[in-house]
Order: structure tokens, then C-alpha cells, then sequence
């Protein structure tokens, strides 16, 4: 008569498995590490897009200028609406409420910003405005990502057009490209 054996798994066979299982996943974390800056910073580019998109659709709704501010020392942005906290409209753009500032995910950092003066804007606060129409000032919008391992960052910009004021995300370091007198 054949013995019956016990089916199951032995302590090694179990211990092997979670040993490969734990080389795998910490293969994969390593991985994973390197892309976090990009979808990290991608994300918090997006959604600037939103906001700025949302500014711009209100302007022409509304048919009142609505700012996009940037906070660059608090690393934050918001909008600022054209009214006070009862509705009414306010000329005066210091008088003028915010929405919810937003600020940039861990490891995102706004670098900079260069509008039609050609400067790179880092410092301050700069507000972007969208006119009744929905345009606005050209303006390329600095992201970047960092890791924690070293050359892992990641950089996006947003460039806003000054003819339609629709914004776009773009990854990279995108310069505008300046006209010279020939170009006319």
C-alpha cells in the first residue's frame, strides 16, 4: 500500500518564495523611485492647467479680469477674483478676494516664469491676468521635480499663449523664442 503524502508547502519552500517576492518588490520600489519626480511634478502641472483654465473660462463668463497669482517664496498659487466677499466688483487688485491657494506637491517646486519682458521671474509674487476676452500675457512656467537620488530631477513648463490665453503643458525646459527684426 503507497503512503499517502501530506500536501502543502514546507517552511523552506514558503521562506524561498517570500525571500524572491521581497527581491522583486524592493527591485520595483528602486524603479518606482525614479519615476516619482516626473509623475509628481506632471500631476501638479496639470493641475495648474486646471486653474488656469478655470481662470480664464470665469473671465470671459463673467466679463471681469481674474488673476492668476504665483507666491513664489511660499511656493502656492491661486486665483484672485474680480469681486470682495459680498460680490461686489472691486477695481483695486489688492482688494480683491483669493480663491484656495494650492500648493506644490512634496518633491515640486515652481522655479521661475518668463513673460513678454523676456526676465526670468523667480522671486515674489507675480499675477498672471486674464483679460474679458480670455487672453492673456505670453508667459513659459518653470516646474521642477526632484528626487532623492542624485540627477533624478524633472522639469515641465506651462506656456500660456497671449492671443488666445489657452495654456499647454509641455515636458522640458521650454524657451520662448524671441523675435529679432527680421523676423518682421
Amino acid at each position: 500500500m503507497k503512503s499517502k503524502r501530506n500536501a502543502g508547502f514546507t517552511l523552506i519552500e514558503i521562506t524561498a518564495v517570500v525571500i524572491i517576492i521581497g527581491m522583486v518588490a524592493s527591485i520595483a520600489m528602486v524603479q518606482l523611485d525614479g519615476m516619482l519626480p516626473s509623475t509628481r511634478t506632471e500631476a501638479a502641472a496639470r493641475e495648474l492647467l486646471a486653474q488656469m483654465d478655470f481662470a480664464r473660462i470665469q473671465s470671459i463668463a463673467k466679463s471681469q479680469e481674474y488673476d492668476v497669482v504665483f507666491d513664489f517664496e511660499e511656493q502656492r498659487y491661486a486665483i484672485r477674483v474680480p469681486f470682495d466677499q459680498d460680490g461686489k466688483i472691486v477695481r483695486d487688485p489688492e482688494d480683491r478676494e483669493y480663491l484656495t491657494w494650492h500648493y506644490f506637491e512634496h518633491g515640486t517646486y515652481l522655479q521661475g516664469l518668463i513673460d513678454t519682458r523676456g526676465a526670468l521671474i523667480s522671486e515674489g509674487k507675480y499675477a498672471l491676468t486674464y483679460n474679458p476676452l480670455g487672453t492673456s500675457r505670453e508667459v513659459y512656467i518653470y516646474l521642477k521635480g526632484s528626487a532623492s537620488s542624485e540627477n533624478q530631477d524633472f522639469e515641465m513648463t506651462v506656456r500660456v499663449l497671449a492671443l488666445t490665453g489657452i495654456a499647454s503643458v509641455f515636458q522640458g525646459h521650454i524657451e520662448p523664442q524671441l523675435l529679432g527684426e527680421n523676423d518682421f
